[in-house]
């Protein structure tokens, strides 16, 4: 019964389960002390009141549970203070992980007095965790100070150094400075969508020397300042990619290139050149994952080459992306703390908007003309709209939606963005525009995004033939089509023919973004 997660005892049920901390089964045991927390505040003065006569291994289960359920009691903070002191090992333990989750200077001076008398190696690395969570200059100090035989703990003392280090640098500011251009130009990655490299690479023109290396990277030259690199409005992210470093046999290999990448007199320039203050970093993994301990060890050895560099996941102007790959490690270096200004005319959504780079990659695809009406028969929040407002003139912007809360959102929007656009409350597959459109542009709802898909796909074909009737001659059509083969033979049957059919990363599933042409009556 206690092995049962949705277990809530009742009160006949609590001296059996204090009875059953003391269980040899951990299992059993754990199982009874969660169904005791469940209880909180209610079975506080038992475990108090059994806690002085109770042995091992009951005694360390029930000190914890005192610490879970009394965490605002005086009587449990002293308790905690005196069982640090106990005379069973393991209680002791438990009583410093404990004070090392009630920050204050009372848990950090008990703490620290039994760091100086602490003689065992496992009492001294859970006191050294412990202070390393809620201590502060005096904590830095005597962990610092004392010197220790056992390699565990020497390495758990400087795990906890770099947290209180951490936390004491706080204080000083730190940013990324946009207005700075490299010293000589930089390599630069730029992240989209998988599908849009093409588009990407056209974006940023010839005199950022782009290149797509894989799917959703094109590398480039920055030459100019950092905030140049937002001219790319269908980029989802960039970053500057570190030299790659080779990894080795050992253990510890993937510690090695990172360090060395992190360290690199490259790398130090780079960071201190875009940072005004203090540089914070974080480490990621490109394939996902915590790996904890390697991050911990990184963090220690960049710690001692480059003291500059301060660890720091919560509050990082940097992130670290590594990929472990053909026997090397690859870093790319993101300005986590730089803002993206591109996008701030979005204040209001609806479900199912188009993300605005995938908007910004329509809008360029579409081609830009001056006398061009544009109509998005499914405006939405008036993304595509808005992004080909401002990528240049056009004679006309209008869009149409059946829901009134989607309509509210593209005219927020596009006040937002300074832009002019015509919105109606119409079915996109009846509505004739007052004049011939000569683009139709629009992302419908792909189901996926949208609640109200029983009958999309049909939706979607009847809009494919309305849109053959009313684009005008010459006129194009981008879309992102969730049935492509289907979309593009009513197309081809209605005198539309084809010039681009490309899948696309819908985060999380792909269509296909597809662009037709208008070429006979």
């Amino acid at each position: 019964m206690v092995l049962d997660r949705g277990f809530t005892p009742g009160v006949r049920d609590v001296p059996a389960l204090f009875d059953l901390l003391a269980d040899a089964d951990e299992d059993v045991a754990d199982g009874a002390l969660n169904a005791l927390v469940r209880l909180q505040l209610a079975v506080l003065p038992a475990a108090l009141e059994r806690f002085p006569a109770a042995t091992p291994p009951a005694r360390a289960r029930l000190l914890w549970l005192v610490h879970r359920v009394g965490r605002e009691s005086e009587q449990t903070l002293r308790t905690l203070e005196d069982a640090l002191d106990d005379r069973d090992p393991a209680t002791r333990r438990r009583a410093a992980r404990a004070l090392g989750k009630r920050p204050g200077p009372r848990a950090e001076e008990a703490l620290l007095r039994a760091w100086n008398t602490a003689a065992a190696p496992e009492l001294r690395r859970t006191l050294a965790d412990a202070l390393g969570k809620i201590g502060g200059p005096r904590a830095l100090e005597a962990l610092r100070d004392a010197p220790d035989d056992d390699a565990l703990s020497q390495k758990v003392a400087a795990r906890a150094r770099l947290m209180l280090e951490r936390t004491a640098g706080r204080a000083e500011p730190s940013r990324i400075d946009a207005s700075v251009a490299p010293e000589r130009p930089l390599p630069i990655a730029f992240f989209c969508r998988a599908g849009l490299e093409e588009v990407l690479a056209e974006e940023l023109g010839a005199a950022w020397q782009p290149r797509i290396v894989a799917r959703g990277r094109v590398e480039a030259v920055l030459h100019g300042t950092l905030e140049s690199a937002w001219r790319a409005r269908t980029a989802l992210s960039f970053a500057f990619p570190l030299e790659p470093q080779p990894l080795g046999a050992a253990p510890d290999a993937p510690a090695d290139g990172v360090v060395r990448a992190l360290t690199g007199d490259a790398a130090f320039a780079l960071l201190r050149r875009f940072t005004a203050g203090a540089i914070r970093w974080r480490l990621a993994f490109a394939r996902g994952g915590h790996r904890r301990a390697l991050v911990w060890e990184c963090a220690r050895r960049v710690a001692e080459r480059r003291p500059e560099l301060r660890n720091d996941p919560t509050n990082s102007t940097w992130e670290a992306v590594v990929l472990e790959r053909r026997g090397a490690a690859y870093v790319d270096l993101f300005p986590r703390g730089l803002a993206d200004p591109r996008f701030a005319w979005r204040v209001a959504d609806v479900p199912a908007a188009s993300h605005p780079t995938l908007a910004a990659a329509l809008a360029r695809l579409g081609g830009l003309r001056d006398d061009d009406v544009v109509w998005d028969p499914v405006a939405g929040s008036g993304a595509e709209l808005i992004e080909r407002a401002l990528l240049g003139r056009s004679a006309a912007l209008l869009g149409t939606d059946t829901d009134a809360r989607a309509l509210d959102a593209a005219e927020r929007n596009a006040a937002a963005a300074g832009v002019a656009i015509r919105l109606e409350r119409a079915d996109g597959t009846t509505f004739v525009p007052p004049a011939p459109p000569t683009l139709i542009m629009t992302n419908p709802p792909m189901g996926r995004r949208t609640a109200e898909h029983r009958d999309l796909g049909q939706t979607l074909e009847r809009f494919v033939v309305h849109a053959a009737r009313v684009l005008a001659p010459g006129g194009r059509m981008v879309w992102i089509s969730p049935r492509p083969d289907v979309s593009r033979r009513l197309a081809e049957e209605h005198g539309l023919s084809v010039d681009l059919d490309r899948e696309v990363d819908m985060g999380g599933f792909t269509a296909r973004l597809q662009r037709f042409r208008r070429t006979r009556g």
